[in-house]
């Protein structure tokens, strides 16, 4: 069970996983040490999955982002878990999730340009026999990983 020490920890960790853990300790009023043990346990107990860093997509010409909504036309379990496998390894797809509603999956998929992205959907429609709905982002408003903890 979580206290309220041990979610101020997170939240602050949420932001910014580099910070010091004297800084850290400093922010949740206690020694280094204890900070330390603490972030350690959250980390045995499975709180912390791990860290990692956000790169700026603009910088390395991968900012056309979009959403694809997926149909597979064979329905069987070993199709579903190719496609699940597939996109664990497909750097254009940053996510896939399992829905409920007329369709399967969505995927969030990032690529340079539309021609990459075509390029990209012609290759899942060869590899699935699938049908896609894609739509492209405009702006982003909102986008980051937080748990409101």
């Amino acid at each position: 069970m979580l206290d309220n020490t041990d979610k101020k920890v997170l939240k602050i960790l949420q932001k910014n996983a580099k910070i010091s853990m004297k800084d850290l300790s400093n922010l949740i009023n206690m020694s280094q040490p204890a900070t330390s043990e603490r972030v350690r346990k959250l980390e045995k107990n499975g709180y912390i999955d791990g860290y990692t860093i956000r790169l700026n997509k603009k910088k390395f010409n991968k900012n056309f982002v979009c959403f694809c909504l997926i149909i597979l036309k064979v329905n069987d379990g070993a199709g579903d878990e190719q496609f699940r496998r597939y996109t664990n390894s497909c750097e254009e797809i940053q996510g896939c999730y399992c829905i409920a509603g007329p369709y399967e999956y969505i995927i969030k998929v990032v690529t340079e340009s539309p021609a990459a992205l075509e390029t990209f959907l012609v290759r899942l429609r060869k590899k699935f026999e699938s049908k896609s709905y894609t739509y492209p982002v405009l702006s982003t408003i909102k986008e980051d990983g937080h748990l409101n903890i």
